[in-house]
């Protein structure tokens, strides 16, 4: 190996640095505008899950779906894997069970595999973030419906299920209110609260990927910097060897 050589991969190297450093920060400051949608949805969720769990009617059916959230991109370690993994060890032991897949890696693995998928949906982030009429007319015929996705606990991913309705004692009181109306609010929430919270998980993961990646690619800089010195100073003693030799 010459120094012309060492030197291209450092050129290399320094733009993979640049590029991951920039894809970090980019993750970074889209963070904090996702943490604070998250807040707000989260209670949203909560509060009309409260209404919900009063008024629904749960259906008799022992038919159940699962919606499965994953990211549309990718560098941001194993989100995805392990949301995959978790949705197709229930398929193994449940037979009756429909799958809604959200988010491009998702249906790009189901693609491969002979596995049948109820629907398959990809949401932009800069979007709204709602279900369509056709798929909450599709949930409300359902027992129960679930969603999985994950979140970051100590920036460890770890899988979340949660569920749609909850079956619970119920109180007693009456009032006027459009429940259709209430329910397709409800689903919606539900979805925006784990998509935006799935969405900030794969922002911080792909934060400390890039941030991981760019500090590696500067260790490797500095070692191919320590061999380049090696190889001049090798090439230097060398020359200055032939001269003495050809002096004696």
């Amino acid at each position: 190996m010459n120094i012309r050589d060492i030197k291209y991969k450092i050129n290399i190297l320094f733009n993979i640095n640049k590029l991951t450093n920039t894809m970090s920060m980019i993750s970074f400051s889209k963070m904090n505008k996702f943490y604070k949608k998250c807040l707000i949805l989260n209670n949203l969720y909560l509060e009309t899950k409260k209404i919900i769990l009063e008024i629904y009617n749960f259906n008799k059916n022992n038919f159940f779906c699962y919606v499965l959230i994953t990211t549309n991109k990718g560098y941001c370690g194993s989100i995805n894997n392990e949301v995959i993994k978790f949705l197709l060890k229930f398929i193994k032991n449940n037979k009756q069970i429909d799958i809604i897949i959200i988010g491009k890696k998702a249906i790009d693995f189901f693609n491969k595999k002979n596995i049948y998928i109820k629907k398959k949906i990809i949401f932009n982030e800069k979007d709204e973030i709602v279900f369509s009429k056709e798929i909450l007319n599709l949930l409300k015929l359902y027992k129960n419906v679930f969603f999985i996705s994950s979140i970051l606990i100590n920036n460890i991913v770890k899988i979340i299920k949660t569920d749609l309705f909850i079956n619970i004692k119920k109180n007693f009181f009456e009032k006027k209110i459009n429940k259709e109306k209430i329910l397709n609010n409800y689903i919606n929430y539900t979805l925006k609260y784990l998509f935006n919270k799935n969405y900030y998980c794969e922002l911080k993961l792909r934060m400390i990927t890039m941030k991981s990646a760019a500090d590696n690619s500067l260790k490797i800089i500095k070692n191919m910097n320590i061999i380049k010195n090696k190889i001049r100073q090798f090439k230097v003693t060398q020359e200055m060897l032939e001269i003495i030799n050809g002096i004696l």
